[in-house]
């Protein structure tokens, strides 16, 4: 077979120095890697006040994921001050006590019986837009993203929230979500200096930041309230509007709560997922050899009949494709963690406070690791290929006790969408078509990212 090999991001040809490395990581998170970061172990690096490790190695992302995590459990200041004005202390950057209740809380709703209950719903709004795809794309265009985006905010929306947004409100989310990203400042100075927080208060873009987030912060309000006035149902936001009654002082979650944790469960249901769906479409488009793989498999597993929760099991090359799609463009690259203690790593001493980071775009290509690495080559996702990825360097949806509540609820989804999708359509990219990436909460196609639909 060929394999597609796709553009790699510019890499540094040395270490950049610190100020270098602020300049790059303020426009694009990728851009600060040298050459060699895809291939050392462990190393640190001081960014004027703050100091910064970086562990790129299994046994030490073991340490500070799973065997030391009570030391790093807390997310960076830098992602905090990033995702504070969206999410308030929503699950994604809450720790300590807040993040255990709220964990509990909402762990029993991502059960397999629960995923089971959302496939339908996912299968039913997957036909109902690609549908739309066929009825209004007199041209066969589509922009790839935006349309990946609509698609898993319905998703989420209708399973999770039991709440139908429409296409007008889905894409309002969608655009906000992808405002916010761009305006927000990922490496306030504040981080690194003495200086205090509200000097980066006071741009442009973090007052464009704020408005995105009221626009999200006002669609999530109007699912609360309607979810409030139908009372008693079998979805996530009743249960979490249960939560709210005052019988379990422990386990129980304001109104601002609610709101926090819905918009959280949004970014991580439908923008992540969308991205990922997005770089895989373009793929595939890259990929005719892989493309007709995956053909042959939906013709023999499913025919012409929609796929339930029980195909995606057998649809290995479908969910191959997935993985190996996540590995080359993890939806979050950067996990970022503060030591809470002081701790020492191969013998190396990690004073409190000092910035931890586990970065699954250098572990996903890390040459020592991976055959191939740049390469996308879904088969070594199949069961019983060898080597089996070292789930301590293969991290997509990360790993540890702070694992992605919703990484079945996702893959199931997915896997799908791929599934539907391919039923129907080939997705090609138009002859001299520029695809670069952006990389800032989330890492995701720069722009739009149009693509010719082929009925097949």
């Amino acid at each position: 077979m060929n394999y597609f090999t796709p553009p790699f991001p510019e890499r540094h040809k040395t270490n950049p120095t610190a100020l270098q490395a602020i300049l790059s990581a303020r426009k694009d998170l990728l851009s600060i890697w040298s050459e060699d970061s895809f291939r050392f172990e462990f190393m640190s690096q001081q960014i004027l006040k703050q100091k910064i490790f970086i562990a790129n190695d299994p046994k030490i992302v073991k340490d500070v994921f799973v065997t030391k995590h009570h030391i790093y459990q807390k997310k960076s200041p830098q992602m905090r001050r990033a995702l504070e004005p969206l999410l308030g202390d929503g699950l994604f950057i809450s720790d300590g006590d807040t993040w255990t209740s709220h964990r509990h809380i909402q762990t029993p709703l991502f059960h397999t019986g629960f995923v089971q209950n959302y496939s339908k719903i996912m299968v039913s709004t997957i036909t109902e837009v690609i549908d739309e795809w066929s009825d209004h794309n007199i041209n066969g265009s589509i922009d790839v993203l935006p349309e990946m985006g609509r698609l898993t905010a319905e998703i989420i929306s209708r399973t999770l929230f039991g709440e139908n947004l429409g296409k007008e409100k889905a894409a309002s989310v969608v655009k906000a979500f992808a405002n916010y990203q761009s305006s927000i400042k990922q490496t306030p100075l504040s981080s690194f200096t003495d200086l205090p927080n509200w000097v980066d208060k006071f741009s442009i873009k973090s007052h464009m930041a704020l408005r995105a987030a009221k626009r999200i912060h006002a669609v999530v309000d109007e699912i609360i309230d309607r979810a409030s006035e139908r009372g008693n149902q079998d979805t996530l936001v009743a249960h979490l509007l249960a939560a709210n009654d005052g019988r379990d002082s422990e386990n129980s979650l304001s109104r601002e709560q609610i709101r926090n944790e819905i918009i959280v469960l949004f970014m991580a249901g439908h923008e992540t997922t969308a991205n990922s769906l997005a770089w895989c479409w373009y793929l595939l488009s890259q990929s005719p050899d892989v493309e007709s793989k995956l053909h042959a498999e939906l013709d023999e597993v499913l025919g012409d009949r929609l796929p339930s929760f029980a195909d995606v099991a057998k649809l290995t090359y479908t969910r191959a494709i997935f993985d190996e799609t996540i590995r080359l463009y993890p939806p979050v690259p950067i996990l970022s963690r503060q030591a809470s203690e002081d701790d020492v790593i191969r013998k190396t001493s990690i004073p409190k406070g000092s910035m931890m980071l586990v970065v699954p775009w250098l572990l996903h290509r890390h040459k020592n690791f991976w055959d191939q690495p740049d390469t996308f080559i879904p088969e070594r996702f199949l069961p019983g290929a060898e080597p089996k990825p070292n789930k301590f360097v293969y991290l997509p949806f990360s790993t540890g006790p702070r694992v992605c509540l919703g990484k079945s609820f996702g893959i199931v989804e997915s896997v799908l969408s791929i599934a539907m999708i391919a039923q129907r359509y080939r997705l090609t990219l138009p002859k001299g078509t520029a695809v670069r990436h952006e990389c800032r909460l989330t890492l995701r196609p720069k722009g739009s990212l149009p693509m010719q639909l082929e009925a097949r």
